[in-house]
């Protein structure tokens, strides 16, 4: 089932979806900025171990537990995806916690069907970058965003 299809109700969860996304994007960028910084101190000093370092986040989304098929013995993650941060942080097409709008698929707004709906990135990446349809992102619970560092020492031999 399409968005445009959906009851009020429905539609107004993922409007509450996409906007809970979009102030984790906000956050997700500070932190990231935070992080960015101390590491490129480290790996622009000679006498640190660090050399370079990538960034990456990791949300995955969890079945509510009110859901029927909800069960305590499995982990139910309805979508998961990885997207790299150093990259969409020093991009001026890809910036998240930005006002741009990623709606895609040219989803109507609900109360102004003249204008698209506001989509942020990571509400984007969800249904346009991973295999989750439209009713089951109804059945999102709960999100885990996690921050990967990888930090690389580059070793050279005589």
């Amino acid at each position: 089932m399409y968005p445009t299809e959906m009851t009020r109700e429905q539609r107004l969860f993922l409007v509450n979806l996409n906007k809970r996304l979009s102030e984790t994007e906000k956050k997700l960028k500070k932190e990231a900025l935070e992080i960015i910084d101390t590491l490129n101190k480290r790996a622009n000093d000679d006498a640190d171990w660090i050399h370079d370092f990538d960034l990456e986040c990791t949300l995955e989304f969890y079945m509510r537990e009110d859901d029927p098929d909800y069960s305590r013995e499995k982990d139910h993650i309805l979508a998961k995806f990885t997207i790299g941060i150093c990259l969409m942080i020093n991009s001026d097409r890809y910036l998240p916690g930005s006002d741009k709008n990623w709606n895609s698929v040219s989803i109507p707004d609900m109360d102004n069907p003249d204008q698209l709906e506001y989509h942020g990135c990571l509400y984007h990446q969800l249904y346009d970058h991973t295999q989750i349809s439209w009713c089951d992102m109804l059945r999102i619970g709960s999100a885990w965003v996690h921050i990967n560092i990888t930090l690389h020492h580059h070793l050279r031999f005589p």
